[in-house]
């Protein structure tokens, strides 16, 4: 290869190759014909060494990208780090309820309200607080609680749950404003509640005004006084009313036992457990409508009436019963459940024997009724007659109303037996 006599650029530096060099002296290689030649300076460019090792522009290239993936991947390592931080600082926040609070009390708030408003539901909606001389219609009935009073105890009434009971009347009346007959009972229809919601037992007294239950005439009323037996501490007493079990139920608000009327007279003999023999009143002193009576006659009206039973004669058990009593059954609901009871007990009457627990010159005299039966069987029954249109009716005791069961039809009453 003939000298050169020019310097040039190496082409694969850009360094100078002197004139007459073959190879370049920076990076050794060979130079080549077609190199451009260097123009004349008086000024040497500054030469560039490369580090020892390093490789081509492909290597830079491929450097470059590593590189690049370096700071990706720092910067996604970073991002991740200020969200994980974020993310643990929320946690806390959420179990101490810095964030979720506002949700957390608005959700409280309406469970709080969805409460009040299914506690208003148990009343019928828009219903008025009921009190006495209140008056409710359900069910074609005009219901009115007239007023509530204390009866004092007696020689003959005395209670039967614990002697320092009371005796609670609640005076109603019943008017039918529908146009078809309807029908009130005490018993079914009535539930005397305290504050602890403990419902209280029916009770007679002799000095109760008389409610005529049964069937109403349209446009017909009746009244009078139901009787409760309720420990004398009793609070925030209450009177249901439910018309025959249909419908909602509607309630009087009564107050303490003892703030009722009557109720700091109402012990006025000794509330002992034991009955002492009652001393007959003077005749002039008993009610206009109700005789004095003999205990010879309530013993006979007791033993005529058992021997009826006995000899199943329902029509004339039906005729003497009292009008209270009557009127809790139709004849043919009598008739079913007494004959019920005799087919099924299948009892021959062998004695009788009544025995007189008050005075006979008291409207409403306890009688206790002894029976035995002539295979061996003996049944003592404590019940009640009742000088009604001068001749002694058979009054039920709460204990036989639980077992007639008055109101319920007669498949009912014998599913329950």
């Amino acid at each position: 290869m003939a000298g050169r006599d020019r310097p040039v650029y190496c082409t694969q530096c850009g360094s100078i190759v002197n004139a007459g060099d073959n190879f370049c002296g920076v990076c050794g290689a060979g130079v080549s014909p077609g190199a451009p030649d260097a123009a004349p300076t008086r000024e040497i460019p500054t030469q560039v060494y490369p580090p020892q090792g390093v490789p081509s522009r492909g290597g830079n290239r491929t450097l470059a990208v590593v590189f690049g993936f370096g700071v990706l991947l720092v910067l996604v390592l970073g991002i991740g780090a200020i969200v994980a931080l974020n993310l643990l600082r929320g946690e806390p926040d959420t179990r101490a309820g810095s964030e979720p609070a506002p949700a957390a009390n608005q959700e409280q708030g309406t469970t709080e309200q969805e409460s009040a408003e299914e506690a208003d539901t148990s009343q019928p909606a828009g219903s008025e607080r009921l009190g006495v001389g209140d008056s409710v219609e359900a069910e074609g009935v005009r219901a009115t609680l007239n007023g509530v009073r204390i009866l004092p105890t007696t020689d003959f009434d005395r209670p039967i749950e614990s002697p320092d009971n009371l005796f609670l009347a609640t005076d109603l009346t019943f008017e039918n404003v529908s146009d078809r007959p309807v029908a009130v009972s005490s018993l079914l229809e009535f539930v005397l509640k305290n504050e602890e919601g403990y419902s209280a037992s029916q009770s007679i007294h002799s000095r109760q005004r008389q409610l005529s239950e049964g069937e109403i005439s349209p446009g017909q009323k009746t009244s009078g006084e139901i009787v409760y037996e309720v420990p004398p501490d009793s609070r925030g007493l209450q009177l249901d009313y439910r018309p025959f079990l249909r419908g909602g139920t509607h309630t009087w608000y009564i107050g303490d036992a003892g703030t009722l009327p009557g109720a700091d007279q109402a012990e006025s003999t000794p509330s002992s457990s034991v009955r002492e023999p009652a001393e007959s009143a003077p005749a002039s002193s008993l009610p206009a409508q109700v005789p004095a009576g003999s205990e010879v006659e309530i013993i006979e009206a007791a033993e005529d009436y058992y021997q009826a039973v006995d000899q199943e004669n329902w029509a004339y058990t039906y005729d003497n019963l009292d009008s209270q009593t009557r009127s809790m059954f139709t004849e043919e609901e009598w008739y079913l459940k007494n004959q019920w009871f005799a087919d099924n007990e299948g009892l021959e009457l062998s004695t009788i024997d009544a025995v007189v627990n008050g005075s006979p010159s008291d409207p409403v005299v306890s009688v206790t009724v002894y029976r035995t039966f002539k295979d061996g069987t003996s049944i003592t029954r404590s019940t009640y007659f009742v000088s009604e249109g001068g001749t002694w009716k058979h009054r039920f005791s709460q204990e036989e109303i639980d077992i007639f069961m008055p109101g319920v039809p007669f498949e009912e009453f014998v599913a329950a037996q």
